[in-house]
């Protein structure tokens, strides 16, 4: 029988998804009319992405009733021993891009074999980059976890200790109707920026596994 789109939530979708053997997360994005228009999955290395791509198929007709474009599907998959994954990302590259009256800022971040961008871009001022930094890096970061799952940054500054310069962070969870301060530091070896986005990844770090099993 099948379900109607309109009464199914991204979340249940998400939880059906994560119910299939080697699935490590799963997001759904759905159209005004809640009809599914992307489905994100992660999944581990233990088996080929075309098994997992028709699991997903037949999980969704089976629990909600309508089969979904195979177009719409996308499956990141891990690498290496599954056994031995560290669900933790990675920062690949900072991307800096300074205008007149435009600041900028594009993180780049990878998981497994996953790779994601988030930017955010403001007025060009020094605390602004700060702030903007932060940001691009909690938008990236989100793309790995479920639609239900939100951040906002906090604060941001930059403080010395000894001859030592930090960045550090402070950035909001929101999951499963429970909010948490997670805060995060980055010695600045080299750019302002750029150890700001490392002190958001070393907030976020800390919970991540549980983020992408649900478990906040």
């Amino acid at each position: 029988m099948s379900v109607d789109k309109r009464s199914v939530s991204a979340r249940e979708y998400e939880d059906t998804l994560k119910r299939i053997r080697d699935v490590v997360t799963a997001r759904a994005v759905l159209g005004p009319d809640g009809s599914i228009e992307e489905i994100h999955v992660l999944a581990g290395p233990g088996r080929p992405v075309k098994f997992i791509a028709r699991d997903v198929e037949s999980s969704l007709i089976a629990a909600f009733g309508h089969p979904i474009d195979r177009r719409k599907v996308s499956i990141a998959q891990l690498g290496g021993d599954p056994g031995r994954q560290e669900k933790r990302v990675q920062l690949r590259k900072v991307e800096i891009v300074s205008e007149a009256d435009t600041a900028e800022v594009n993180v780049y971040l990878k998981m497994g074999n996953n790779e994601v961008m988030g930017s955010a871009e403001g007025v060009p001022t020094a605390k602004n980059w700060l702030w903007l930094s932060a940001c691009a890096a909690i938008n990236a970061i989100g793309q790995y976890l479920a639609s239900d799952i939100s951040f906002a940054v906090e604060d941001v500054s930059v403080t010395t200790s000894r001859s030592t310069r930090i960045a550090l962070v402070s950035v909001r969870l929101f999951a499963s109707g429970k909010e948490l301060l997670l805060t995060g530091s980055c010695p600045i070896s080299h750019d302002d920026r750029e150890a700001v986005v490392k002190a958001t990844l070393d907030a976020v770090n800390r919970k991540f596994a549980q983020m992408l099993e649900g478990d906040t």
